[in-house]
């Protein structure tokens, strides 16, 4: 099931947390690899290197955890970036070319740290 058909889906029989994890699982398989059921990045790609989804559904920008972030870096992981509510397919970047557009300062208002990519700097 393509991205919108779950925005669809979700708006009739699920919660954000529910379709948001519909969403990356959907979302890695399409991409050849294996989604986790735990803490930490997303899935693993078939390498066995991380991925990490990001969805913009309401925003015009993409919410990344500094934690995650660090991790992907380690590890030669990848972004999958979906803008759900437009019609270009998900994209899958490097967490190293997404690294070089941030600032050093994270934010810190929600107890995690965490910066922000604008969709359009994406697609």
């Amino acid at each position: 099931m393509r991205a919108w058909a779950l925005l669809v889906q979700s708006r009739r029989h699920s919660g954000m947390a529910d379709w948001h994890t519909k969403l990356e699982k959907e979302l890695i398989r399409e991409f050849g690899g294996t989604p986790t059921e735990s803490y930490g990045p997303d899935g693993r790609m078939p390498d066995g290197d991380p991925v990490e989804v990001r969805a913009a559904k309401t925003e015009d920008r993409f919410r990344l955890n500094r934690d995650t972030h660090d991790e992907l870096l380690e590890d030669d992981g990848t972004y999958i970036f979906d803008d759900v509510t437009d019609n270009q397919p998900p994209r899958k970047v490097p967490a190293d070319e997404i690294d070089d557009r941030l600032e050093d300062d994270w934010h810190s208002d929600r107890g995690y740290e965490h910066q922000f990519v604008e969709v359009d700097e994406i697609f």
